[in-house]
């Protein structure tokens, strides 16, 4: 008889714990999943294309999760600039403003697509900020912003400045920079890329990006718009930008009269291929000299061309900031 007491006081003691440990898990309080970036700083090149930003929680909601979130910062998004008609940097390409964290998963991803452009310029920032979620029961936490800098992408810096030889002291002078490339025919055709033309201020330039330019032939027009100096001199540099720093630099002197004068958007007169080189890979090579027209910027002399070809060109359309 004692045996059987002391036996069945265990298994009471037994059933006495069993509830207080299913009571204890019963009773524990509900702890709020935590919302962040899966990182706060990204750097990314403009030649990366596309890339992809992570929203986590740290464990499953048993819901489908909306957060929202704001974009700020230098680099301009393109749906902004489309109200002001101005140039961008990069496009939100999944749901603008929205993410989703599915029910039983722990992230949602902000796809995102970068622009090349013709244009150098210093590393451009945009910040991607947590605004609110669709539930109470998420803790958005400090981690509540990621701020990515776009770096500028490797390519060929074109400058055309006037006025270079010591003494020249041009007042009056106004050149314009123009882009020539291949076309299906392997014909050199005169694009509509071509540097901002600021009336009597040098110098003019262009920036050409290797990844999304195609191997070929390219020229250059510089063309003699206005000016009163006659010899008029100028140069074209060329400048390799590597990992957003100069690896090397090519300089090729020209000449112009007053014959070579050509007001091309006034005179109908198109601006005239003097100068070509041609890229393969990321590398720019076989920079020719100038062949300065004989008159108006229109019949020159050598190997070039003495008309303009029309036709469609290799060149890929490229959105984003606008010269």
């Amino acid at each position: 008889m004692r045996k059987f007491y002391v036996l069945s006081q265990i298994i009471v003691l037994l059933g006495v714990s069993t509830m207080v440990i299913t009571s204890c898990k019963k009773d524990e309080p509900f702890v709020k999943p935590k919302l962040s970036f899966s990182s706060t700083t990204l750097t990314v090149n403009e030649a990366d294309q596309t890339v992809s930003i992570d929203v986590v929680i740290d464990k499953a909601y048993t819901e489908d999760i909306t957060i929202e979130y704001k974009l700020s910062g230098t680099a301009v998004d393109k749906i902004t600039a489309s109200g002001s008609n101005s140039s961008y940097d990069y496009e939100i390409t999944s749901e603008y403003l929205e993410v989703q964290i599915l029910k039983g998963e722990t992230t949602g991803a902000i796809e995102i697509k970068l622009y090349s452009d013709f244009i150098l310029e210093d590393p451009e920032t945009f910040e991607i900020s947590i605004d609110k979620v669709n539930s109470e029961n998420i803790e958005i936490t400090r981690d509540d912003e990621i701020s990515v800098t776009i770096e500028q992408e490797d390519g060929l810096l074109v400058v055309l400045d006037w006025g270079t030889e010591p003494g020249d002291n041009y007042t009056d002078v106004d050149m314009d920079l123009f882009l020539w490339a291949d076309n299906d025919a392997g014909d050199l055709v005169l694009t509509n890329i071509n540097s901002s033309r600021a009336s009597f201020v040098a110098p003019e330039f262009m920036f050409l990006p290797s990844a999304p330019l195609p191997d070929g032939d390219y020229g250059l027009s510089c063309n003699y718009y206005e000016g009163s100096e006659d010899p008029m001199n100028f140069k074209i540099t060329f400048i390799k930008i590597v990992n957003n720093a100069e690896a090397g630099t090519t300089e090729i002197d020209g000449i112009y009269t007053a014959a070579n004068l050509n007001k091309w958007d006034i005179t109908d007169i198109d601006p005239i291929l003097v100068q070509t080189f041609s890229k393969a890979g990321a590398d720019f090579s076989n920079f020719s000299a100038v062949d300065v027209p004989v008159a108006n910027s229109r019949t020159i002399t050598g190997t070039l061309p003495t008309t303009v070809i029309r036709g469609k060109v290799n060149l890929p359309v490229i959105e984003g900031k606008k010269n």
